[in-house]
Order: C-alpha cells, then sequence, then structure tokens
C-alpha cells in the first residue's frame, strides 16, 4: 500500500461538504454500531450486527442470548464515544487514558470489577498458542511507560503507519486480564482520528478475523500495517463516494426545485 495515496485519498475526502446534520449523524451511528458489532464479535461475541442494532438503539434484548453479550455492546458503545471525545481534544496520550479505556470496555463484564483496568499480574498467552507468552506482568508498567512515550513522540510515520503499529504494540504488551482486543483496537482508531482519519472495523468473518488475528500473532510490522493500510483504503472509498453520492443528491434536488409546481 502506498501511504501517499491514502493521503490522496484523505485530502479528496476533505474537499467534499459535509453531509446534513441528519444524515451525518445516521452515518455516524452506523460506524459505530458496526465497530461494537466486529469488535465484540471478534472476542466471540455471538450478537449479530442488527441484534448489537437493536440493543444500542431500542435497549432491545433477544432471548437465548448471554446476558454478557448485551452488557459487552453497552460498555463498549460507553467507551467508544469516550475515545471519540479523547480524540477531539488532544493528539497526546497518558498511561491514565489506556487504564480509562480499559476500565470502560471491561466494567460490567470483568470476573473482578473492581479491577477493571487494573494491569494483570500473572502470565497470558495468545489462544491456541501455549508455547508462546505476551509481556511479563512485572514489566507491564515500564512497557506502557514505553509505549506512551513513543506514541507521543514526534516521529516521521505516517499517520496510518502509526495507527498500526498503535494497535500492534499494545496489544502485543497485553497489559490487562480482559478487553485487550477491543482497547487496542479503540486505540488504533484514536490514532486515525486524531489525524483526520475514518475510523476502520476489522471483520470478523472467519477469513477476515484469521488474517487479522495471524498477523497479530507473527508481530511483523509491515504485515499488520499493510493489513490497516487495507482497511483505511477501503473505508476513504467508501466515505468519498457516500459524499460523491450527497452531493449528486444535492444538485439533483436543487434542479428538482427550480421546476417543482409545488408551492410549499
Amino acid at each position: 500500500m502506498d501511504f501517499q495515496t491514502l493521503t490522496e485519498k484523505l485530502k479528496k475526502l476533505n474537499s467534499f461538504r459535509p453531509l446534513n446534520p441528519s444524515e451525518l449523524k445516521q452515518l455516524n451511528a452506523n460506524i459505530k454500531t458496526e465497530h461494537i458489532w466486529s469488535s465484540n464479535a471478534i472476542e466471540g461475541n455471538t450478537l449479530s450486527l442488527n441484534e448489537t442494532r437493536l440493543v444500542l438503539e431500542n435497549g432491545l434484548t433477544v432471548s437465548g442470548k448471554p446476558l454478557k453479550n448485551y452488557l459487552e455492546v453497552l460498555d463498549l458503545s460507553t467507551a467508544y464515544d469516550y475515545v471519540e471525545n479523547l480524540a477531539s481534544q488532544k493528539q497526546s496520550i497518558a498511561v491514565r487514558d489506556i487504564r480509562d479505556i480499559n476500565r470502560l470496555v471491561t466494567l460490567k463484564t470483568s470476573d473482578e470489577l473492581a479491577r477493571a483496568g487494573a494491569f494483570r499480574t500473572v502470565d497470558a498467552y495468545p489462544n491456541g498458542y501455549p508455547d508462546e507468552k505476551y509481556s511479563s506482568p512485572f514489566v507491564i508498567s515500564e512497557k506502557i511507560m514505553d509505549f506512551v512515550d513513543w506514541y507521543n513522540a514526534e516521529n516521521q510515520l505516517h499517520p496510518v503507519e502509526k495507527a498500526a503499529l498503535t494497535h500492534l504494540k499494545l496489544v502485543s504488551i497485553h497489559p490487562f486480564s480482559d478487553g485487550n482486543g477491543r482497547t487496542s483496537r479503540l486505540f488504533m482508531n484514536f490514532a486515525l482520528m486524531t489525524e483526520q482519519y475514518p475510523i476502520i472495523n476489522i471483520q470478523p468473518d472467519k477469513s477476515s478475523r484469521s488474517a487479522y488475528i495471524d498477523a497479530l500473532r507473527r508481530a511483523r510490522n509491515d504485515e499488520f500495517i499493510q493489513l490497516v493500510a487495507a482497511y483505511v483504503d477501503k473505508t476513504l472509498d467508501f466515505m468519498i463516494k457516500t459524499l460523491e453520492l450527497a452531493q449528486k443528491n444535492q444538485a439533483d434536488f436543487e434542479a428538482y426545485k427550480t421546476t417543482s409546481q409545488l408551492e410549499i
């Protein structure tokens, strides 16, 4: 992926007039719903996209699904809003921001609710790979501080590259007992939002999830950066097409009004 292509597409996206308030509100709600559904589904939540929407919009539940599934939707919704607000205020981060986001992500579902946002004190292993191990709990605090210093430092990284590495570095530390994936995906999108890039949602279908998990496990920077860049590219294309359609529809509507015989 050519980062310059992404830069040019972002410039094109920003050249359009924004959607009208009602359309923008609906688009943002759709993006949020898809993020909550996809990020939870990657971790094993069995709610569908439509069921997730019902929970968020109407507070409805579906019989036969575990209560935890619904609580995860509510937690991630709160965390998503928090990250959006954080991104609108600043570009730097602090250790407390990482703790706060994980706390919100797991507040209603953590095995020890009072310890949501606490760094883990025992070893953790990737699912299905018992011979591999995440960072030792004895170095988590130090590694998180190093991560924050790295994120806040001036560098020559392209914003999409930095966003991908933000996710990869944080999930490789795996600082919490639960919610590391959801927390890391939110932080990746925080990095994108602060540079005006659209939010991306890693898809949870079998093929996409396998490609994503395998890229994370191998922890090869270039491979994971390319995976994230491909999502950004596809999302930019979708956003550009959406704004092109809105612009065309507005022009058509203006032309219609000039010829309409209706008196309103």
